[in-house]
């Protein structure tokens, strides 16, 4: 099992939801989060701050997938999401070393 992590944009949060389902993985969490890249703000946030270290919105989402699906869910999540342009976002994917289902405990 894998888990797959993506912070992406807030304004492909509703196109990454849809094609998830669409693309076979309906199930998945996301979250509010706030952060910032590597890259220098410069006119890039609301208050115009250059250089600062001021926080953007985005969403975490997380999909936890077999190890023969995890190729499909990057795909999804870079085509919904890649524009070229800095702060499109980052995945991460992880091992997942175990799974216990809470209902069946």
């Amino acid at each position: 099992m894998k888990e797959v992590t993506a912070i992406i944009r807030l304004n492909k949060v509703t196109e990454t939801k849809q094609k998830l389902a669409a693309g076979g993985f309906p199930g998945f969490t996301c979250r509010k989060v706030f952060g910032r890249g590597k890259n220098p703000l410069i006119g890039r946030d609301f208050r115009e701050t250059v250089g600062h270290s001021v926080l953007m919105p985005k969403r975490m989402f997380t999909i936890v997938t077999e190890d023969e699906h995890v190729e499909n869910v990057i795909g999804i999540l870079l085509a919904v999401n890649s524009t070229g342009q800095a702060g499109d976002g980052k995945i991460f994917v992880q091992t997942i070393a175990r799974e216990y289902q809470v209902r069946r405990a």
